[in-house]
């Protein structure tokens, strides 16, 4: 049976913003914006790499592909595994709320974040081609990590997600990307991947921090939680103030360039954030807490882009 002349039939322009508003939530459950934690890693390893005299652009290229393909799986799967195990409610709106508002799917979400591991898997997997076959230990263990966050062993939950997270985005990614590179690992690499396991491991502490309460009430355990809120601080600090000592020891020691240095510059940046901290927790004030994530992922970059420089330009 064909259609009358008089059906109506869709309007193309009415369509294109359900086909928008669709679109929106994939262009942000992934949150993009947070990938300056997986850049930072990879060009750092990349950095000290070009320093020593080895410099591949597409092997720069895969694991970086990689490492932005994993995170996004951990973000999607995070996303999953919050919803899922009760921490992300309509009364404690969450970074990405689309599960709890009903814009997308559970079953939707863990399958783009199974997809961009399995993505992320090859480009390790072609870089392990490219370079030497035992890169493909350090992708394996960087899926492993993404994978089991918040999904399987649920390490987030279990009071691990800070050491599993610093460990994974800061020593596993800069000596990987070294190593890619290289094909060997050093000392001045396992020292440079340590200021970023402090930083990025500040930006997850500063989370937690500000979500003590529904984390509490959540029933999960966090590092934070595990700390209590009298020690938890004092580790956010440390976390802000390590980079800078190991930095100056690096180099004091004849380990890492002099040009590295100029990650230092990072240090006003640093005053602030523990100042946000010391403040916030000394009087209550949750608008100075809440920032403390923030200000740690822009520490963090602002820190890894300068000892980049410092490397390529040494």
């Amino acid at each position: 049976m064909f259609p009358s002349e008089n059906q109506t039939q869709p309007d193309p322009a009415a369509c294109r913003p359900r086909a928008a508003a669709a679109l929106l939530p994939w262009l942000t459950v992934p949150r993009f914006w947070s990938l300056t934690a997986s850049t930072v890693p990879v060009t750092v390893g990349a950095a000290l790499a070009a320093h020593d005299g080895h410099f591949n652009g597409p092997l720069l290229a895969l694991c970086l592909l990689s490492g932005w393909l994993l995170q996004i799986a951990a973000n999607l799967l995070n996303t999953y595994g919050d919803f899922r195990s009760g921490v992300d409610t309509s009364a404690h709106p969450p970074t990405a709320p689309h599960l709890v508002n009903g814009t997308l799917r559970p079953y939707h979400v863990l399958g783009a974040g199974v997809l961009c591991l399995l993505a992320g898997a090859l480009a390790g997997a072609r870089a392990a081609a490219l370079s030497d076959w035992h890169l493909a230990l350090f992708a394996v263990a960087g899926v492993a990590g993404a994978a089991c966050y918040t999904t399987g062993p649920r390490f987030k939950y279990a009071g691990f997600g800070l050491p599993v997270v610093a460990l994974l985005m800061g020593v596993l990614m800069v000596t990987a990307s070294y190593f890619a590179q290289t094909r060997t690992l050093t000392l001045p690499s396992l020292i440079l991947s340590l200021p970023v396991t402090c930083l990025v491991g500040a930006i997850l502490h500063g989370n937690d921090l500000r979500d003590m309460a529904s984390d509490h009430r959540a029933g999960i355990r966090t590092a934070s939680l595990v700390l209590g809120s009298e020690r938890a601080p004092p580790l956010f600090m440390a976390l802000h103030i390590l980079p800078h000592l190991i930095l100056v020891a690096g180099i004091a020691g004849g380990l890492l360039p002099p040009l590295s240095g100029i990650a230092l510059l990072a240090l006003p940046f640093t005053l602030n954030a523990l100042r946000t901290c010391a403040i916030g927790f000394r009087t209550g004030d949750r608008t100075r807490i809440g920032r403390l994530e923030g200000l740690s992922a822009g520490i963090h970059f602002l820190f890894g882009t300068l000892l980049t420089l410092g490397l390529f330009l040494g």
